[in-house]
């Protein structure tokens, strides 16, 4: 069914390349539009990759190279005062889920699928944003920031949370809600600090939240969440926020343990993504596109299934073109399979994100009294999410 026919996928982060290099697999002739420029792919934080994302990976890259700059996934949870109230180790995934979860670099994972694009002659057209699609009953004409492109016979739209491919075909969806959250974090290089790659360190601070790691080339990378009521416009986050998020950061955690107030104050390029809530999404496609990742559904990052979530998506809707005789069954049957589990995690993120800020001293008894407990029990209750294998589950 796909073999020979001419695809555009938009997006070029995770869930784009990883898409096209599966329609590549199917025959089809494929085009990757992506809106910054080569250079810009190195920019960015890092990110959680769960066996149920790894294993997907694994099936588009060789993931030696991954570990080639990681951190391992199991966490430490401390109170404000540096007192450390549970554990989440992670030595048990290889054996039951054939991956153990890890924090990568952003920038990792997009290199290596660009790259493996590369290998397979698939073309990318950096610099260069979707403005519209103007469907007619077969084909799809994409109009670009540097001008029209030939039609195409099927459009996926993987270009993020403010997807502009949801935007053109379903103008009157609710758009995503700022949520009063930043998501703020930095990457840097402290002289003396030779700390073997060790579990991400998570703290609850008085105030807010915060987290850190030591990466296996003896990087720092920290992130922290924290509320902010006005929503940043793209103009501050270009100028005057990063300021403000460094010195805000400081003010924060000024009564948490040391280490934290040091990473902030020694560094110099702080990134900040404003969090999101999006609505829920009636339809993921229209007959000739369909929307995959965050721009179908995004989730927000407090459980760390953001990426894993678009690379099962991807896969997913592999299969579901290799099977079916048709695109739009491709399309229906995809999002059938997908939306039940989708929703559950996203609802499981938003719990999880509540607890992150603002936070109230008997809550806070509570929760460093019985964290330990309700980690052995969320460790089982995750079962469902990692054990998850997008390229073998019964597709219904």
């Amino acid at each position: 069914m796909m073999v020979n026919k001419k695809i555009l996928i938009v997006g070029g982060g995770i869930a784009g390349p990883a898409l096209a290099i599966y329609c590549h697999r199917l025959g089809a002739e494929v085009t990757l539009l992506e809106s910054r420029n080569e250079s810009e792919l190195d920019e960015g934080l890092f990110l959680g990759i769960s066996p149920n994302g790894l294993c997907v990976l694994s099936d588009l890259i060789d993931l030696s190279k991954l570990y080639r700059e990681y951190s391992p996934g199991a966490i430490n949870f401390f109170n404000a005062k540096g007192k450390k109230i549970a554990e989440l180790d992670t030595d048990h995934q290889v054996e039951k889920y054939g991956w153990q979860s890890i924090q990568v670099k952003r920038s990792s994972i997009s290199r290596l699928l660009h790259n493996e694009m590369r290998k397979l002659d698939i073309t990318v057209l950096y610099d260069t944003s979707i403005v519209n699609l103007k469907e007619t009953d077969d084909q799809v004409l994409p109009i670009t920031s540097n001008g029209n492109l030939e039609p195409v016979d099927l459009v996926f739209g993987a270009d993020g949370i403010h997807s502009e491919c949801r935007r053109i075909i379903f103008p009157f969806a609710h758009k995503p809600k700022y949520t009063h959250q930043l998501s703020t974090g930095s990457i840097l290089s402290i002289p003396g600090w030779c700390f073997e790659a060790k579990p991400v360190s998570m703290t609850f601070g008085t105030r807010a939240f915060f987290g850190y790691t030591t990466s296996s080339n003896h990087q720092v990378w920290w992130f922290n969440n924290y509320y902010r009521k006005a929503e940043p416009t793209r103009e501050e986050i270009k100028t005057t926020l990063q300021k403000e998020i460094k010195n805000n950061l400081i003010k924060l955690h000024e009564k948490d343990h040391p280490p934290i107030k040091e990473l902030i104050r020694q560094s110099t390029d702080i990134f900040a993504y404003p969090i999101y809530d999006m609505p829920e999404l009636e339809m993921w496609y229209t007959s000739n596109v369909c929307l995959v990742g965050d721009a179908a559904h995004a989730t927000s990052p407090h459980i760390g299934q953001g990426a894993s979530l678009a690379l099962e998506d991807v896969a997913i809707l592999y299969r579901c073109l290799k099977t079916e005789k048709s695109p739009q069954a491709a399309f229906a049957r995809f999002q059938d399979h997908r939306k039940p589990r989708v929703k559950k995690i996203i609802q499981q993120a938003r719990k999880v994100g509540n607890s992150k800020s603002k936070p109230n001293p008997v809550a806070v008894f509570f929760r460093d009294l019985f964290l330990r407990h309700f980690i052995k029990f969320e460790k089982k209750k995750m079962d469902w999410v990692y054990a998850y294998d997008a390229l073998q589950v019964r597709i219904c």
